[in-house]
Order: structure tokens, then sequence, then C-alpha cells
């Protein structure tokens, strides 16, 4: 008997495995530019045409380092389009420098009280 997840997972075989290389994540293999260069570039190619409030950070996660977009938006259910036509979301996603980026929505003030809010030593 042949559980449903070996069906899925030999369903996406020939799609994910090319000459045994793993296409989910070869896209994201190569050079990178340094990381506070990228960071410096995407800040000023952001700002060219988006005047919203918005950060650049370098985070971690399960699949590696990558580029973190925090784009404060009023209504954080909707669209990064819908509210903000003027971000380049599609110039900066899903990679820009070699790194791998995460456009994030988050809600008015979130940026200056959590992410650059006061870093608290609880642990």
């Amino acid at each position: 008997m042949v559980h449903l997840f070996e069906k899925v997972k030999s369903f996406f075989d020939a799609y994910l495995l090319i000459g045994g290389l793993d296409m989910a994540n070869i896209f994201f293999n190569g050079e990178k530019a340094e990381k506070q260069i990228a960071i410096n570039e995407m800040l000023v190619h952001i700002s060219n045409y988006f005047d919203g409030r918005f950060e650049v950070i370098a985070k971690s996660d399960d699949g590696g380092n990558h580029l973190e977009v925090q784009v404060e938006m009023d209504e954080v259910s909707s669209t990064i389009e819908s509210e903000h036509p003027s971000f380049p979301f599609n110039e900066i996603w899903p990679k820009w420098m070699g790194w791998r980026t995460l456009v994030v929505k988050v809600p008015p003030g979130y940026i200056d009280s959590i992410t650059n809010g006061v870093e608290l030593d609880d642990y």
C-alpha cells in the first residue's frame, strides 16, 4: 500500500530534480554581492520608486540567509500593488544581487517599534 505522501512526492520528483540537482535550491545558488552592499543598493533602488515606510534587513530561516524587505501597510491583508502601486516588487523579488528576497507586509509603526526598537535581553 503506497502512502499518500509517496504518491505526491513521486509526482513532483520529475519537476524538482533534474539531473540529480534540486531545482528548488539551484536558483538561489551562485555569486552574491556583499550583504551590506546588497542592502544599500536595494534601499536606494526602492526609494527611487517608493516614498512609503520600508526597511531592508538581513535575516535567515530554514532556507538560509536572505534579505527581508518590510513594507508598512494600513491594511496588511491587501496586496502591496493595491496599496502601494509604485513599490518595485517585481524588480527586487525573488532575487536581488544574488540574495533570496522576501517582502513582508507589516502594520504601521512596526518598523520603528519592533524592527528598529530597543533590543531586549530577555533570554
